[in-house]
This record gives structure tokens, C-alpha cells and sequence, in this order.
């Protein structure tokens, strides 16, 4: 007989006969629950999705006592037994990366003849979530403070010799207690490795994250992380995409740069389909992010562009990244306590005159009030 408590009233739940994944209410309490797949101490609790020939979904590892994301190498597979030993392996070495800043991976191995990696289940919020629409611009110090948060975890994976290679809002992750975490290392280099010879690099990520090496099916490497970052970065600051397009493939091919002029009256002549290749998408410069803000300092600025550059060569690593984001922070502090000690200084001096005063009822503002109601939600929720 099959069993699960339920979460709402610790009652047991006869589960017998019930597909895994079929939504069920409890008869006593009345909560929703999904009935899991039970696979030895892993119960797999939601389908989440697929990516390369991993499927995924939310559940519960018992061996670390966690809720976790759960990655299944699909046995059945072709290609099932030429990827095990590159998964195994870069598992083995990416559950040696700890930091603050990095999610980790909790536990993998063989389970029932199927190879698995658990990594923990984050409360909180990912990057993605934000919306210009909703939110509108973000307090730029409040950016600064995430990204660098990110770059600490990165630096340390760089230090290391592990490429992220999907880098984008969905993949870094604040918690309900503030820390700020990548995720998702291990999924995205495994679809790297996978998609690397089948021309669907492109395809892997999202087009307005993608460095241009890999939209162009070369090799990526640790500077790769730095293109995406720099998106990543000018996007928190500005609402908007340094490249974009009016389609995916469009966006993707944004931000080559043409080796030789074409004949674009050729390529898009009304007798011949359109077809958009490197060499057909125009390459327009980004606008600065100071730019858009008056508010973004310019030795941010610069850094994010510097990171955008279409050459690998020429983008900074993110030990520079921190050493400018340090000494901006550094220039703020410094320029908090003068303007403190000047406001104390301006006080103390009020207070040494005696004046008299009256006081004077306070009527509420209701247009006021009206307004701030009508202000947008904060998207940081620190």
C-alpha cells in the first residue's frame, strides 16, 4: 500500500493505485499535494522540465534531509552511456566548489540504475523576477551590492577553472535571508558539453545573455561568463538589453560583429525568403548605462562596457570587476561620513542659537498619501 503524509494535518494518506505527479487533496484537511516518485531516498515530487538529456524536477533528497532540485540522466537515451562519464566527472569536481555566493551540489550518483544530482531547493527569489514595467529602475547601490555579491562566487569558480556558460537572470538567486547565489552550474556546462558539436550552442541560452563567441559556435571559455555578466549588470541597471533584436535569432546574431560587408539587397530581395545570419544582422554599439542614469556612476559604467567588448581579449576578469566595484564603494563610504559630519557640524551650530518657535498642526496630504500608494513595488526585498 502506498503512503504519504500529509503536510497540512500529519494524518496518513493512502496513495495506492495513484499515478506519481497526479495532484490529490487530503480527505481530512483538505491541502493539495502531489504524489510523488519514489526512487530509494529520492522522491521526485514535480516535472519540472528537460534540459540537454537531464530531466528535472522539484523534490525531496531524504540522504540530506533537504527539498531539492533533482537532475535524472535519462537512461533510455542513445547518447545515454557516452555523457554518464562526463557527468559523473564533472559532478565529482564541481561538488568541490564551495562558496557563500555558489549554490551547491548536495549529492549525486546511481540510484536504481539511473544517474542523479541534487543540488538544494532556494527559498526566495531569482534575478528574473524583476520587471522594469513593475518595478522601474533599481536603486543603483542596490545593484552594485548583488553583482558583486555574484562576482565574489564567480572569481572563486573562475580561480578554479569552471565556466558557468549561462549566465542570465534565472540562474542567480536571492534568498528569503538576503544572500545572493548562483545556481545551476552544473546543468549549464553539462548542455555546453552536450550541444557543443551540434550546432545548437545558440540555441542553449537565453539570445540577450550569449557572448558572441558562442553565438557564433566557437569555443567559450571563462570569458564568455564575463560577456554574460556584463548583460546581466547593464540590465539591473538600465531596464534594457544592450542587444537586441526583433527576434530571438536576430538578437543572438546582435552582437557580431561582420568579418565582410554583404549585399543586402540579395539577402532580403522579395523574390528570396529573408535569412538572418552574422553577416545580415547590423552590429550597433551599446549606449553606455550612465547614459540611460544620470545616477550610474561612471566607473561602473565603463566596467559593464568593458565587459560587453565584442573580443575576449579585451573584457576585464572578475578579480578588476571587484577591485573597481571596491574602491567605488569605498569613494561612497567615504563620502557618507564627510556629508554625516558636515550635517552634525550644521546641527550643532543650530543648536547654539536660541530661537523661539511655534507650533504649527500637521493636515494630512491626502494627494500625498494618493501618490505614494500609487508608487511602484519594490523589486529588492532585503
Amino acid at each position: 500500500m502506498g503512503q504519504l503524509i500529509c503536510r497540512g494535518c500529519g494524518g496518513v494518506m493512502d496513495t495506492t493505485g495513484i499515478e506519481p505527479f497526479t495532484l490529490c487533496e487530503c480527505s481530512d484537511c483538505g491541502t493539495t499535494l502531489s504524489i510523488p516518485m519514489e526512487m530509494d531516498y529520492l522522491k521526485l515530487e514535480k516535472f519540472v522540465g528537460e534540459k540537454g538529456i537531464f530531466k528535472i524536477y522539484e523534490g525531496f533528497d531524504q540522504g540530506q534531509n533537504l527539498n531539492s532540485m533533482i537532475y535524472i540522466l535519462e537512461k533510455d537515451h542513445p547518447e545515454y552511456k557516452s555523457f554518464l562519464n562526463i557527468a559523473k566527472e564533472d559532478a565529482l569536481a564541481l561538488s568541490t566548489l564551495k562558496h557563500p555566493n555558489i549554490c551547491p551540489i548536495l549529492n549525486f550518483g546511481e540510484i536504481n540504475g539511473s544517474f542523479f544530482v541534487t543540488e538544494p531547493k532556494m527559498d526566495g527569489y531569482a534575478l528574473s523576477d524583476y520587471s522594469p514595467e513593475n518595478q522601474g529602475l533599481l536603486d543603483v547601490d542596490k545593484v552594485v551590492d548583488v553583482l558583486q555579491a555574484t562576482a565574489l562566487g564567480l572569481a572563486v569558480a573562475h580561480h578554479k577553472e569552471f565556466v558557468h556558460h549561462d549566465l542570465c537572470p534565472d540562474n542567480v538567486h536571492i534568498d528569503a535571508r538576503g544572500n545572493v547565489r548562483t545556481k545551476n552550474f552544473f546543468i549549464s556546462r553539462f548542455v555546453y558539453t552536450f550541444l557543443q558539436n551540434k550546432e545548437e550552442i545558440a540555441l542553449s541560452v537565453s539570445p540577450y545573455f550569449i557572448s558572441p563567441e558562442k553565438a557564433e559556435s566557437r569555443v567559450e571559455d571563462k570569458r564568455g561568463d564575463i560577456f554574460s555578466f556584463g548583460v546581466l549588470f547593464y540590465y539591473m541597471l538600465t531596464g534594457k538589453y544592450p542587444f537586441s533584436g526583433k527576434s530571438e535569432v536576430e538578437t543572438v546574431y546582435s552582437r557580431i560583429k561582420k568579418k565582410k560587408p554583404s549585399d543586402k539587397s540579395q539577402m532580403f530581395s522579395a523574390e528570396k525568403p529573408s535569412i538572418l545570419t552574422a553577416e545580415t544582422v547590423d552590429y550597433i554599439a551599446p549606449v553606455a548605462p550612465s547614459n540611460y542614469r544620470e545616477d550610474v556612476p561612471e566607473e561602473i559604467s565603463s566596467i559593464v562596457m568593458d565587459m560587453l567588448s565584442y573580443h575576449p581579449v579585451q573584457r576585464p576578469k572578475f578579480t578588476e570587476i571587484l577591485t573597481t566595484i571596491n574602491l567605488y564603494k569605498a569613494k561612497e563610504e567615504k563620502e557618507k561620513v564627510v556629508m554625516g559630519a558636515q550635517k552634525e557640524m550644521v546641527r550643532d551650530n543650530k543648536e547654539s542659537v536660541s530661537t523661539k518657535t511655534r507650533a504649527i498642526p500637521i493636515m494630512k496630504n491626502l494627494a500625498g498619501e494618493l501618490d505614494r500608494n500609487k508608487q511602484k513595488k519594490k523589486f529588492f526585498k532585503l
